[in-house]
């Protein structure tokens, strides 16, 4: 439920079952009952009582603010619930992945830090960026 940071928020995505919950779901009780199982990873403590705080709600998507009791560390969350209906549909390739080369060789150290180098020397945008390559 936590996600890490150094006083800034975070952001995860933690997805539920819709099927382990029937009828209309108080969010909050849902979530404080998941939240027991969570160590901050900040100070290490449980966050059974930490705050919680639904900042917006969609559909089956709910953005929340938690607060750890002791370090008052703050996460943002992005909760997705899994409908019956997304369960219904038959499992499929991720759409992100089209075009991608399975076959490529893994991305090295050496490009990474390569990279690095290229972003962190950049102070325009996207199109000059690409426009130098």
């Amino acid at each position: 439920m936590a996600c890490g940071g150094t006083g800034r928020l975070g952001r995860t995505v933690w997805s539920a079952p819709a099927a382990a919950y029937t009828g209309v779901v108080d969010l909050v009780h849902l979530l404080r009952s998941q939240a027991r199982r969570y160590r901050c990873v900040q100070c290490g403590e449980s966050m059974a009582e930490c705050g919680i705080n639904v900042l917006a709600q969609q559909g089956n998507r709910a953005l929340i603010r938690v607060t750890c009791p002791s370090c008052k560390d703050e996460n943002l969350l992005q909760i997705i619930f899994q409908t019956e209906a997304d369960s219904a549909l038959p499992a499929t390739e991720n759409v992100i992945d089209e075009g991608f080369d399975r076959n490529a060789a893994p991305i090295t150290g050496d490009e990474i830090l390569e990279l690095h180098d290229l972003l962190s020397g950049h102070a325009g945008g996207l199109t000059e960026l690409l426009a130098r390559r």
